[in-house]
């Protein structure tokens, strides 16, 4: 789960670092939702690569304490990839997300599902990592 990579999640960890106070904090983050809001819009268009950090973004975001209301049909979609990599950060940032009032929680528990009963150990191992 190397972040070194992310380059655009280190640059925006780095920017909301160096606010000076919150009032500037909350302009970057909010510049930052516009920006993951209009690129989910276009969803056809974005890599898996790109999905992943705009996701870890969303998770940062949230940790920071700021209400993060969209993306979570990017992060469903994420946890239903057939890689490891997209599936992992689908599972961390779902888990960190979800509670019990979200729509999409029907399509999360049928994922989780899937995986806990499918052949993939490693998979069955981030699904039961989620339940916990």
């Amino acid at each position: 789960m190397a972040l070194s990579g992310m380059r655009g999640l280190s640059v925006f960890i780095s920017d909301i670092r160096n606010c000076h106070n919150k009032e500037q904090e909350r302009l970057r983050v909010d510049k930052e939702l516009g920006n993951i809001r209009t690129r989910f819009k276009n969803e056809k268009g974005l890599s898996h690569y790109e999905k992943k950090k705009y996701v870890w973004k969303m998770l940062y975001i949230h940790m920071l304490g700021y209400d993060v209301d969209f993306g979570h049909m990017e992060t469903v979609s994420l946890i239903s990839a057939p890689k490891y990599p997209e599936k992992q950060v689908g599972y961390i940032v779902t888990s960190c997300l979800l509670n019990e009032n979200n729509d999409f929680l029907r399509m999360v528990i049928n994922t989780v599902r899937n995986d806990i009963i499918g052949r993939n150990e490693t998979y069955q191992c981030l699904a039961l990592t989620m339940v916990c």
